[in-house]
């Protein structure tokens, strides 16, 4: 046995038993190292538990800054599914590209667009402008706050090259009640006036087209007259309101009705029942008829002079082929008469 300072060495002790805390309970010095290593074990996997969750707790702070930011810019970066489509809200762009503004309670029922409201105001001599894109071109269409003519009111130009409607004939440019003022065109308006879209009933200097020579001796006892618009006197004064000359439509209606035809189934002359449309003071609009004193449903006539010029120009056509066949008849007779006497 070798001895190290004087004591044994290479004993087995591990049957041993001994007290750690100097009570009465002992265990075998085996057991002893066994827990002391178990102890060693746990510590060092309470260390790394204690980082990890070290690290794990950073990581939390890091996202509940976040999460606090971000709720502090919901404002800036958030819309609520609630808000859409909503008052106060925001506009959705739907599956198809097309964006909807609703209709609702809010609006009264009838949604608009503004551009420019409040202290933000479209000025003088600027433009709300709507631009559309094409593929190969695009087109603006400018609402315009003075006018090229100088008054001050909103214009439209468009910046494309036609305005039509989506099928033939479908477009209308103002109603009966509300018709535009003036029209200014660079051209002649051109009507269509193909073969293969009409079906002709007559013609007007045959003489054997009965409703036609009617309709000539009709229009040719309608005097024209020389007149003021009521609106512009209104506007003007008497004074100032322009002359205008033409026809009056119930003068043509009364001479048509007096030939023994229908003045409705010739288009040359309208006559179209008055509605008038009213701002409420929720801003809905209410359509109602336009009666007179006693209640009866107001009419406005109006005239396409386009149509009525040809019928003047068929029955001048009649009468000088009639006064040429007159005269030619009376130049026969007179060089017979002055042969006869020769």
């Amino acid at each position: 046995m070798s001895t190290t300072y004087g004591a044994p060495t290479g004993l087995d002790l591990s049957a041993c038993s001994v007290t750690a805390t100097g009570g009465t309970t002992s265990q075998t010095l085996a057991d002893l190292g066994k827990a002391v290593g178990d102890n060693a074990t746990a510590v060092a996997t309470a260390n790394t538990n204690a980082s990890t969750a070290n690290t794990t707790a950073q990581a939390a702070q890091s996202d509940a800054t976040a999460a606090k930011n971000a709720v502090a810019n919901l404002g800036n970066t958030y819309v609520p599914v609630s808000s859409v489509g909503a008052a106060g809200g925001v506009v959705q762009i739907e599956t198809d590209g097309s964006v909807v503004i609703p209709s609702n309670s809010a609006n009264n029922n009838a949604p608009y667009i503004n551009f420019g409201y409040g202290s933000n105001v479209i000025g003088a001599g600027n433009s709300a402008i709507i631009n559309y894109n094409g593929s190969s071109a695009s087109a603006k269409d400018y609402l315009n706050w003075i006018n090229p003519d100088g008054s001050k009111s909103f214009g439209r130009y468009l910046d494309g090259t036609v305005l039509t409607g989506r099928s033939s004939g479908s477009l209308n440019i103002g109603v009966a009640a509300q018709p535009v003022n003036t029209v200014y065109a660079q051209n002649a308006t051109v009507v269509t006036s193909d073969a293969t879209t009409k079906t002709i009933a007559g013609r007007l200097t045959d003489t054997a087209y009965a409703d036609g020579q009617k309709l000539i001796a009709a229009l040719a006892t309608v005097k024209p007259t020389v007149y003021q618009l009521n609106t512009s006197i209104a506007e003007k004064g008497a004074a100032n309101a322009r002359y205008h000359v033409g026809y009056i439509a119930q003068d043509i209606e009364a001479a048509i009705t007096a030939a023994g035809l229908d003045p409705s189934k010739f288009a040359l002359w309208t006559k179209t029942a008055i509605f008038t449309v009213t701002q409420n003071e929720d801003k809905t609009f209410t359509q109602a008829q336009s009666v007179d004193a006693s209640g009866k449903q107001q009419y406005i006539q109006m005239l396409r002079y386009e149509e009525i010029f040809p019928v003047i120009l068929a029955g001048l056509t009649l009468q000088v082929s009639d006064l040429v066949s007159r005269v030619t008849v009376m130049e026969n007779a007179s060089k017979t008469t002055t042969g006869g006497a020769a």
